[in-house]
């Protein structure tokens, strides 16, 4: 008999304040304009790709297609910090962790 899995009893964490997630967005934005000043064509880390989705997800921004360039990627961030002062009442979502 397989072992049982256990459930976890961790409460889900609430979302996380707008101002949060949009100083970590100003913050990212920061790190990928340093990265397209040095080659805006260039092909962007997967990992600040998958940052900047998940700060989108939480903001409740609509989904886009994966930026190609250090270019692309750094519109799509200021694309959703305006998003994000646009709709300040829009409340923030709370995502799981990944595994």
């Amino acid at each position: 008999m397989p072992p049982s899995r256990r459930r976890s009893r961790a409460k889900p964490k609430p979302p996380r304040p707008r101002g949060v997630l949009v100083s970590e967005l100003r913050g990212l934005g920061g790190v990928v304009l340093e990265q397209a000043l040095q080659d805006p064509s260039a092909r962007p880390q997967a990992s600040l790709v998958a940052w900047a989705a998940r700060l989108a997800a939480e903001l409740g921004a609509p989904p886009a297609a994966a930026p190609a360039t250090y270019r692309d990627l750094m519109a799509r961030i200021a694309e959703v910090n305006r998003d994000a002062q646009a709709n300040p009442a829009r409340p923030t979502e709370a995502l799981p962790l990944a595994a």
